[in-house]
């Protein structure tokens, strides 16, 4: 998930775009179609944005709802997304995007970023401020609804013991009573719980300025829609330049401090966009302008070098085995999980691999061995973990070889996660 700007424009080049978008934006109708998930917390708010933004652009909105919910009541699988620009809306919006290593799904453009959330610690109200690198050894951590992201934060900080919840509200029951020492939750998550629990604790959220936690929300449009996405991009710009856009996204406009620049490894270049975090002089979103976060760097090329071996022959024999009794109902036998209609993400291909989200086997393998099963998660043998992983290394293409992989090895690997086969 992506936004990048490219300022290297030919005079040529620019008159030619331009008069190309003027020639469509005579032809453009004056309705804007706009596609919003009724299952995203941030439903509301998209809705607000794309009326403001139609507003500006004297346009009549026409919403078309939709619940972004698939098998196991996870997410759409990013394919999903591309059908539906194509064929439901112009606009597809709250579409969340990393601003660390920013990616998109394949075949499908983004709008400027309108609003900032993110992974955020949760606490109890009043209580003491702590990052998580500063709490003691074996200290319990609570996250709600996993996600890859915020799993890998258990191999950033082995001074803490993660605890996955199905449910927001059973995390923070124990929150609430003290079993956990705080939660790792998606903002908005957090705030539609609160809204709709008015009488529940007050609680503390504070932004986690850690890599792959601080995302932009965007519109996605296929390339038939750039006419609606320019107006959304023009309203978008018009609403900020009078301090209209950051009341209508509270509370998603608070961030962290963007320190990495983002990479597009996906973004075709003539739609690349700015990736945008709000912020000033104190770099926590307290003022009110955008911060532009420009990335003019080519895009990560793939597969550049040749895939190490990591693993034996045998090891990932045993983890087809492992794999199949312990990971497929979830992620599928194929392991690409919502693609084959599973409710798990996939763990094979272009995808699951892809350098823009600038994945190590020590990620994912941390991921695998502590946070899975999802029911019983580190329940696995640690011999089992590292057969499994050697599974998942060689269905992305990564050669057997002579040595085996080893648990301590696989906790610590930088060898970047890539996808191999053809």
């Amino acid at each position: 998930m992506s936004l990048r700007c490219n300022r290297m424009r030919s005079a040529l080049m620019a008159s030619m775009v331009l008069g190309a978008v003027v020639s469509h934006r005579a032809e453009a109708t004056d309705v804007l179609n706009v596609c919003i998930d009724q299952a995203n917390p941030t439903a509301a708010t998209d809705l607000r944005v794309a009326m403001a933004v139609a507003k500006t652009q004297e346009l009549e909105l026409h919403q078309v709802p939709f619940m972004g919910i698939g098998k196991g009541d996870d997410g759409f699988p990013p394919s999903r997304f591309a059908k539906m620009a194509e064929t439901d809306c112009e606009l597809i919006m709250g579409f969340p995007v990393d601003v660390t290593n920013p990616h998109l799904p394949a075949n499908v453009h983004a709008t400027q970023a309108y609003a900032s959330t993110g992974f955020v610690l949760v606490r109890r109200g009043g209580s003491k401020a702590m990052a998580l690198s500063d709490f003691p050894k074996g200290s319990e951590v609570g996250i709600a609804q996993l996600d890859t992201y915020a799993g890998l934060l258990y191999g950033l900080h082995p001074n803490i013991a993660m605890h996955v919840y199905a449910q927001e509200e059973d995390m923070l029951a124990d929150l609430a009573a003290k079993r956990i020492a705080v939660g790792v939750a998606w903002q908005p998550t957090i705030e539609a719980y609160e809204a709709s629990h008015p009488k529940f604790k007050t609680l503390d959220l504070e932004a986690l300025p850690e890599k792959h936690m601080v995302w932009n929300l965007v519109a996605l449009y296929a390339p038939r829609a750039q006419v609606a996405a320019d107006h959304f991009n023009q309203g978008l710009q018009a609403l900020q330049s009078t301090a209209a856009l950051r009341p209508l996204v509270a509370p998603y406009q608070q961030a962290a401090p963007v320190k990495a620049q983002p990479t597009s490894a996906r973004w075709a270049e003539p739609h690349l966009q700015p990736a945008v975090a709000w912020r000033d002089a104190d770099g926590f979103g307290n003022g009110d302008r955008l911060m532009m976060v420009s990335d003019t760097a080519k895009p990560t090329p793939r597969n550049s070098a040749k895939a190490p071996a990591l693993y034996t022959e045998d090891q990932a024999t045993k983890g087809e085995l492992a794999y199949y009794q312990n990971c497929s109902m979830c992620h599928g036998p194929k392991l690409d999980g919502q693609e084959g209609g599973y409710s798990g993400p996939a763990l094979v291909g272009k995808d699951f691999a892809d350098p823009s989200y600038d994945f190590h086997v020590s990620d994912i393998f941390n991921f695998v061995a502590k946070q899975m099963p999802a029911a019983t998660p580190g329940s696995l043998p640690h011999d089992v973990d590292v057969q499994i992983m050697a599974f998942i290394l060689k269905k992305n293409g990564y050669p057997a070889g002579a040595k085996e992989l080893v648990y301590e090895e696989a906790e610590k690997s930088r060898v970047p996660i890539r996808y191999h086969g053809k």
